[in-house]
């Protein structure tokens, strides 16, 4: 024990002290024949004592020893490989590690329970151990161990050591104190297994272009096979390429190159050959798809007059990849060239330029109504001079719009996109340097003719500034037929005015995309996302990609993928964009066995987001399947690291001279202040409350 004084003691001290006791003394002396004054005296001193003693604030400080008793943590693997070893069923390794444990409680043992796969949870007992998990997390297991650390004597881990899932643990172990014992289960010789690892082949492809397939197959176990890789559509065969496997983990690539001439999505499967004594056949075959875009689109210009409009028009046109341009000019003898050739040729795209001069006869009428339906042609009007009210009123049918009223003023005013109309996905990503208010910029220019929408299909997006707010441009879809109407003669008068400034960009890339979505260059969709397969094993690694047709901005914009499993969210993550393959990459596991669907969306802050939807299962087989062995050299390497030791499943019984009861002395240092204990002050008034009393008994004040 040490005692320690806080007020330092100085002369005033000692001088007050001795003084004190002197005084205490020689009334002893004077009074000592008085036995009732003799007590009232010693009861004073001692009060004085004590007083003068906790003026100086004495600290006392003494060291304590505990003994702790430390725990022993036991963590077995619930990952569905477990039961799959071929000389340990699930019920002989249940069996032998309950005796195990029960073995260990005679030697006054209790060790506490946990299993693991994706991450740890407390067992109550061997026997509710299923062996059902998706996966193999050891690395939980490690960071559980680094969290108990302080209280435990050892850990030992029970498992194959196939690890799948989390952080590595040869890197979480430098953190653990206690030595960590495993036990591994299983021999080092994996299964016999082929699966189709992965499937990289793009999203959309054009019709006639050829198209590459890269097949990752994985194979593992002693084999040394040639296995046959057939690719398909439908039941056509497109392929087969032989590969030599050289099974324990090895991988081989199977590639495929074909020009695809079926338009829209395609299905397509891929099959590699069994072998024998093949663990897992669930896992040789996927199917995946690709859109397949056409490779030509026809474009018919009908031009009524030729204006400054009809050479930008025809500029922005030919500008577009992959565009065949039919123009037809009226002359004073007819149109050139003839448009005989217009009525025999199907176009994804019939633009009337200045178009129709005279009013269109009702037989013309039903002729286009005829074409137009039967070929499904996107409708584009670019509004001239030389339209007068009457030929306008007999061509606006076919865009559901109807004549209000013609404009009498010839003032120019400003224009203006509607948000509403810039929020549309074809388009997004179009890079606005001042925002939505891009038009403040434009110059202004001339309305012709006050349209209205006959179908709330078809929508106004562009309107004027003057007195009286007159729609400026229509765009819409009806029946599959999608339209679009410039109600403006001056369109090449925005093209020259802004060539030059920084605007110069933003009126070519706005009819870019207007073109893209007329022709249907994207199919029925902007996105093209899909997953490496169509279905997984449990606890299997999905892997996601995709493009995002007419978007410029991929890397400045936000992707996530959200799966739900009966309009239950599971899990989302976010996709990331590559921007040397210029795709959206990324990744999540596959859940628990069932049907899922997920839904990708991808925004850029200034609008809503552009979405795609789809689905993929999730087989009862397990991606613990694919390598079902014993991985002792990570094992070893953990229990080399920590001081613990590596024992086969067959030298289990070694475990008992290592798991043995243990504890920690632990000192804890303790003081205490006097002046601050309330016993102090209890006596101090009980010596004051005897003192009065017996002062009260011989009469005196």
């Amino acid at each position: 024990m040490d005692v320690s004084f806080l007020k330092p003691v100085d002369t005033w001290f000692w001088v007050f002290s001795i003084s004190v006791l002197i005084a205490i003394l020689a009334t002893y002396l004077s009074i000592r024949n008085h036995a009732e004054l003799r007590w009232l005296l010693i009861l004073r001193g001692i009060s004085l004592i004590i007083a003068l003693f906790l003026l100086l604030q004495p600290r006392f400080k003494w060291t304590e020893t505990n003994t702790i008793e430390l725990d022993w943590n036991f963590y077995v693997d619930n990952s569905v490989s477990i039961g799959y070893h071929p000389a340990l069923s699930l019920q002989t390794i249940k069996s032998e590690l309950s005796q195990l444990v029960f073995n260990l409680n005679k030697q006054d043992v209790s060790p506490y329970l946990y299993s693991f796969s994706e991450s740890v949870s407390a067992l109550e007992n061997v026997q509710s151990w299923d062996g059902k998990g998706s996966s193999t997390n050891l690395g939980s297991v490690i960071s559980h161990i680094v969290s108990d650390q302080e209280k435990l004597a050892g850990a030992t881990i029970i498992t194959d050591g196939q690890i799948n899932q989390g952080l590595d643990p040869s890197q979480l172990i430098q953190k653990v104190e206690v030595p960590v014992y495993t036990l591994g289960i299983g021999h080092s010789t994996p299964l016999v297994d082929l699966s189709i690892q992965s499937i990289d082949a793009p999203t959309v492809a054009i019709k006639g272009e050829d198209l590459r397939i890269t097949v990752t197959i994985n194979s593992t176990g002693d084999m040394q096979e040639r296995v046959n890789v057939i690719l398909y559509q439908g039941k056509k065969m497109l392929g087969s390429r032989y590969l030599q496997t050289k099974g324990f983990g090895s991988r081989a690539q199977a590639r495929f190159m074909f020009a695809p001439s079926n338009l829209g999505e395609n299905e397509y499967r891929v099959k590699v050959s069994t072998v024998s004594q093949e663990i897992n056949i669930e896992n040789n075959q996927q199917k995946f798809f690709v859109t397949i875009l056409k490779d030509r689109y026809k474009v018919a210009l009908i031009t009524g007059s030729p204006s400054f409009n009809t050479s930008v028009i025809k500029r922005y046109i030919r500008k577009y990849p992959r565009v065949e341009l039919d123009h037809f000019v009226r002359r004073k003898n007819g149109y050139l060239p003839a448009l005989k050739s217009f009525w025999s040729r199907p176009y994804q795209l019939i633009i009337f330029d200045n178009y129709p001069l005279k009013e269109l006869s009702s037989k013309t009428q039903r002729i286009y109504s005829k074409k137009i339906g039967a070929e499904k042609s996107s409708l584009l009007w670019l509004l001239g001079g030389s339209v007068t009210e009457k030929s306008a009123s007999s061509i606006i049918p076919f865009f559901h719009l109807r004549m209000k009223d013609q404009i009498q003023t010839g003032e120019k005013t400003l224009w203006y996109m509607t948000p509403e109309a810039l929020s549309r996905s074809i388009f997004q990503g179009l890079e606005l340097n001042d925002g939505l208010d891009f038009w403040q910029n434009f110059p202004p220019i001339l309305a012709s003719y006050n349209f209205e929408s006959t179908n709330d299909e078809i929508e106004a997006i562009a309107y004027n500034q003057g007195s009286d707010i007159v729609p400026l441009m229509f765009l819409g879809e009806k029946q599959g037929i999608r339209s679009a109407v410039w109600a403006s003669p001056e369109f090449s008068t925005i093209h020259h005015r802004l060539s030059g400034t920084n605007y110069s960009k933003i009126f070519p890339e706005l009819w870019t995309r207007l073109f893209s979505w007329l022709l249907k260059t994207s199919g029925d969709k902007n996105l093209y996302f899909r997953l490496n397969k169509e279905s997984y094993q449990q606890g299997e690694e999905i892997l996601i990609t995709g493009t995002s047709i007419g978007n410029k901005n991929g890397s400045k914009n936000q992707a996530f993928i959200t799966t739900q499993n009966d309009s239950l969210e599971i899990n989302s993550a976010e996709l990331r964009f590559n921007p040397e393959s210029k795709r959206w990459e990324g990744n999540i596991w596959a859940p628990k066995p069932g049907k899922y669907s997920y839904e990708i969306s991808i925004q850029d802050g200034s609008a809503p987001p552009v979405k795609q939807n789809g689905r993929f299962i999730v087989e009862e087989s397990q991606i613990e399947l694919n390598e079902v062995a014993l991985n002792s050299p990570l094992l070893e390497n953990l229990s080399m690291k920590t001081n613990g030791a590596y024992y086969p499943w067959a030298s289990r019984a070694e475990l008992f001279n290592k798991v043995l009861p243990r504890e920690r002395q632990e000192k804890i240092n303790r003081s205490t202040r006097f002046n601050e204990e309330s016993w102090v002050l209890v006596i101090l008034i009980v010596l004051l409350t005897i003192e009065w009393v017996i002062r009260k008994r011989i009469g005196l004040p």
